[in-house]
This record gives structure tokens, sequence and C-alpha cells, in this order.
């Protein structure tokens, strides 16, 4: 019963965060009136929001639920990328702190370098690291072979979900529509993303297609959608009443269910 008590407790604050929350909006100010949708509805990112409910303690049916609910983040939906300190990550914490005033100062203008107190922290690293005859130039060019591995490989998929079953929420972006019913959409974290802020990396982005149909009332209402997940590079043109855009996704779903977001 307390455990209970507890699991429930956790889920009203969670879904309390949520409702407080806002969207960050490329086309205006952070304000309250700016983040309702014309049906009246709160506009959240959802990339960022909902990723609390996977930490409840997982002992109840009640927490089940919320895992079901929840089963993956569009987070995870990027790729495990590389870590910039892994050519040094092995060093003493000496020599890492060392290496990492290295990368602060190679990475820092040429106002920070006439910092005093840097510019005393630089000779101190240098000092170390010679002193230990570590190879500082072999080290670094190592950490940007990761920064180019990892910016290609940055806007792709994650391999680890392609063929799981997601459920996630997000907005819909419609492609097919009749009658008000879209049958074919772009699933995007964002509301408005595509139309009228910027289009999200390609591996934010999901391609579904619904033959049964949702009806859709505003691009700013939020949704569920169910299925597995695939990989398919495309590109689908984005129309509205003020213009037109080409929007690449590397996600694809075929969805078995596409459902209004409830909190």
């Amino acid at each position: 019963m307390t455990s209970n008590l507890i699991a429930l407790a956790i889920t009203v604050f969670a879904f309390a965060h949520i409702q407080t929350a806002q969207a960050e909006v490329a086309q205006g100010p952070q304000e309250s009136a700016a983040q309702a949708s014309p049906s009246g509805a709160k506009r959240f990112d959802m990339s960022e929001r909902l990723l609390g409910l996977a930490i409840a303690p997982s002992s109840t049916g009640l927490d089940e639920s919320i895992h079901e609910r929840v089963a993956v983040s569009w987070r995870d939906l990027k790729p495990t990328l590389k870590s910039l300190e892994t050519p040094f990550e092995s060093l003493p914490n000496p020599l890492l702190n060392a290496m990492r005033t290295q990368v602060r100062w190679r990475t820092s203008s040429t106002s920070e370098r006439s910092d005093p107190d840097l510019i005393k922290e630089y000779r101190a690293a240098n000092g170390i690291l010679y002193a230990n005859d570590v190879d500082v130039e072999k080290l670094m060019l190592e950490r940007r072979k990761i920064i180019a591995q990892n910016n290609s490989i940055g806007r792709g998929p994650n391999l680890d979900k392609l063929g799981t079953t997601i459920r996630l929420p997000g907005y819909i972006v419609p492609l097919t529509i009749d009658g008000g019913i879209v049958t074919e959409f772009l699933f995007v974290p964002v509301a408005g993303s595509c139309v009228h802020t910027p289009s999200p990396p390609p591996n934010q982005i999901i391609h579904v297609d619904y033959p049964e149909g949702v009806e859709l009332t505003s691009i700013f209402d939020a949704f569920w959608i169910e299925g597995e997940l695939s990989d398919e590079r495309r590109v689908s043109d984005v129309t509205f009443y003020d213009g037109a855009t080409n929007v690449e996704s590397i996600y694809k779903l075929n969805a078995r269910i596409v459902e209004a977001f409830t909190y």
C-alpha cells in the first residue's frame, strides 16, 4: 500500500512537471500565451519531457503501466556518441585535468587566452604533461577523429532501436490528408516543426503510415504513436498555406495505434 502511494505521488509530481513546462518554440518568446494551441491545449517539447516517468521504482503495477506508456524517448532515437575524452580518459586525474586544460585552451577565443588565470593554468598543464611524457598532439589528433566520427553518425539512426516496438509522444505534420483525416504524416517532438520552425535532425523525425487515419484539427495537438520502428531515409514535401519545404527523415513506422496524447 505504501509503495503504491509513493509511486502515485511520483507520478502526480511528474505529470505536474509536464503540465507546467513550456515548449521552446523558435517563432517567439516563451510566454505562456504563446504556448497554447488553437484548441487551447498546451504545447511541449516532447524531446525534453516525459523522461522522468521512466525513473520511478518498478515494483508496482502502476509503475509498469507508466513504463508501458513511455517505451522510448526522443533522445533514445539519437545514436550513442563517443566521448571526446576517450583518448585520455584512462590517464590519472592530474594528467586528465591537464588534458582538459589543453582542450579548453585550444577551443577558447583570443580574448579568453589573455586571462591571466587561464594562462597560468595552461602553463602548469603543459609542465605536468611534459614531465610525464604525455604525447599531447597524438591525443588531440585522436580527439579530432572522434569529433569527425560523431559528426558523421550524429544525424543517423540509433541502430539498437531498429526493429523494436516503440510508443512515443509527439506532433503530427500531415503529408496525406483528406477531409481532416490524416493517413500519412511526419511525427516530430516539437509542435510546429517543419512548418513554422526549422526542421529537427533527421533522427528526430519519423515518417508514419496509418491507413486507418486519424482526425487532425491542429498541428499543435499532441498524439501518441505505437508501432515497429525501421530505418528509411526519405525526403518529404511539406506544404502549407504560407510555403513549402523539403524535410529529411531516417525513421519509418507503420503505426498500430495513433491516439490523442493524455496525461
